[in-house]
């Protein structure tokens, strides 16, 4: 059993509460079925809690601030016009700008920077479908590519998310 970079998306949108597996699909552009896979996988890997869908906080703080850098390194190209990610989206750019922004490759994209690989191919669409998913996302891209200050704001800004109640509390 691996992680695979959709288990780590649906964490994500897990901490903002629980939703159907339907729903849960139809706000990450996946199938339903992708969704309980990343569950069962979530599950496994201790990031879940046993025979539910909570986010294990603690398990998930760990990961995403100290492994999932690692385990999902970034693949940067060329220019490409896209979504913004890592400081050049909305939950850094107003501390750091958006000079050399980094994107999501997208034809629907308002911003031409270097190109970030997602990981996921719908992370592009979160921006509208799920944005919060996308803020935390993005986030956790300023870890795997931003400078020092990048990360270190955006550790913060992930901790405090992590410690925030969720709608299933």
């Amino acid at each position: 059993m691996r992680l695979s970079p959709l288990d780590l998306v649906v964490a994500l949108r897990l901490l903002q509460g629980d939703a159907t597996f339907q729903r849960l699909a139809d706000e990450l552009g996946v199938a339903p079925s992708q969704v309980h896979q990343s569950v069962e996988r979530l599950r496994i890997a201790q990031l879940l809690h046993p025979k539910s869908r909570r986010v294990n906080r603690l398990a998930l703080e760990e990961f995403l601030l100290y492994g999932a850098r690692y385990a999902f390194p970034p693949v940067v190209s060329t220019t490409a016009r896209g979504v913004p990610t890592a400081h050049a989206a909305s939950a850094l750019s107003p501390i750091f700008g958006i000079d050399d922004p980094h994107v999501w490759p997208s034809p629907d994209g308002d911003m031409v920077g270097q190109a970030l690989e997602p990981l996921y191919p719908g992370a592009p669409t979160l921006r509208n479908r799920s944005p919060e998913t996308y803020r935390l996302l993005t986030l956790f891209d300023a870890l795997r590519i931003g400078q020092a200050r990048e990360k270190s704001a955006a550790r913060e800004l992930l901790k405090q998310a992590l410690k925030k109640p969720s709608a299933e509390a």
